[in-house]
């Protein structure tokens, strides 16, 4: 059942993907800044690639984007639970030693007590 939702979701995307790639699939020319070679730069880098990876591209910054604010907000949100818990882990550290300082070389002071 984990595989039929897994593969339903899958198609569900990369249908419309597909779709898009076949109707966007003129060819573009991409250029990292505009042509300003009329006031004495130089010509831009460019590479021509069609239209659907500018898209696809663009899609996937944006993705990797989301996923590092995200990210982010998340371990800010939880720094609150990771501290309690550090706090919490020195508090059992020091209660362990206290126990075990208290018990070490106490053994023979306590009587035996009789079994039924």
């Amino acid at each position: 059942m984990r595989s039929l939702k897994f593969a339903l979701v899958l198609i569900l995307i990369v249908i419309p993907v597909v779709v898009f790639s076949v109707a966007n699939a003129e060819i573009v020319t991409v250029r990292l800044w505009p042509d300003l070679s009329d006031y004495g730069l130089p010509l831009s880098p460019s590479v021509e690639i069609p239209v659907f990876l500018v898209g696809l591209i663009a899609g996937l910054i944006w993705l990797l984007i989301g996923i590092a604010f995200g990210l982010s907000y998340e371990y800010i949100r939880e720094g609150r639970i990771r501290r309690e818990g550090r706090q919490a882990k020195r508090e059992a550290d020091a209660l362990r030693a206290k126990l075990e300082e208290l018990t070490a070389g106490d053994e023979d002071d306590l009587p035996a007590l009789p079994s039924r």
